[in-house]
């Protein structure tokens, strides 16, 4: 059984009386444990199709499963960590944390919420941070939080919008081979979708990417390395350069269209 299922899905919704085409009939699937991530243009429909898995927004049409049954709405069994970092800015890091983990498990008290957040900020680095408000911390301090808290819900699914977009270069990097090593020792094992504009992030970090073009999933490629993976060794191989390639000429389609030319060089 698939652990996600996208069925036909379309979404349409007015914007100031303009009738807008998020999504038309798009289908695909996430098995479990599975590391798939939605790549393609701005204004493709990656984010949209998020909205839908994380239960903001209802299809216009067709249908998404969980687990095979049909979802709806918002649930407990997938966290979201958006591209900014959505901290409760009169919260302390382990607060904002604390908060996240009552909510999932009402039952947890305060004690018990506040060593599980110390233990999941300890998890990112962060563990000399507890104390701190979100303006005391820069931007890759609070999303490492933000991850932290989501990951401490302890939710089946974990659903990333661009959470790396709006951190500088080298804080990139190192969110990247955080959430490598994080997942890595998760106990429970994660089924993921990460939405990107990022290559060779999506390379690096995937198990299967999918290319969204006109609203619908329209390529699919399976990443061919190993875990744990090796950021050094993945992106001087052969397969890396390949995929690149291939991942750049789906993005550049239209344009080669246009300009008429397989002569043209990517």
């Amino acid at each position: 059984m698939h652990k996600i299922e996208i069925s036909d899905v379309s979404l349409t919704y007015d914007d100031d009386g303009v009738i807008y085409n998020a999504l038309d009939r798009m289908n695909f699937s996430v098995e479990p444990g599975e590391f798939v991530s939605i790549i393609g243009s701005s204004g493709c429909g990656k984010s949209s199709t998020l909205s839908i898995l994380a239960g903001l927004r209802e299809p216009t049409s067709g249908r998404y499963l969980i687990d095979g049954e049909v979802s709806h709405g918002t649930g407990r069994n997938r966290g979201v960590v958006f591209q900014h970092y959505s901290l409760f800015p009169w919260m302390t890091a382990e607060e904002n944390i604390a908060f996240g983990i009552r909510q999932a498990f009402p039952d947890t008290t305060q004690k018990e919420a506040a060593e599980i957040a110390r233990e999941y900020l300890e998890k990112v680095g962060l563990a000399e941070f507890e104390d701190k408000y979100p303006y005391q911390m820069s931007g890759g301090m609070q999303q490492r939080t933000a991850i932290a808290r989501t990951l401490a819900m302890q939710p089946e699914i974990l659903l990333l919008d661009e959470p790396f977009g709006a951190i500088d270069a080298r804080n990139r990097i190192l969110l990247q081979d955080l959430l490598l090593e994080v997942l890595g020792k998760e106990k429970q094992q994660k089924t993921i979708v990460f939405v990107t504009h990022d290559i060779d992030e999506a390379i690096l970090l995937s198990d299967r990417i999918l290319f969204m073009d006109k609203k619908q999933i329209s390529e699919e490629f399976i990443v061919p390395f190993d875990r744990p993976r090796n950021r050094e060794k993945i992106f001087q191989s052969q397969e890396y350069i390949q995929m690149r390639q291939a991942l750049l000429s789906c993005f550049f389609r239209g344009i080669r269209e246009k300009i008429g030319g397989e002569e043209v060089v990517l």
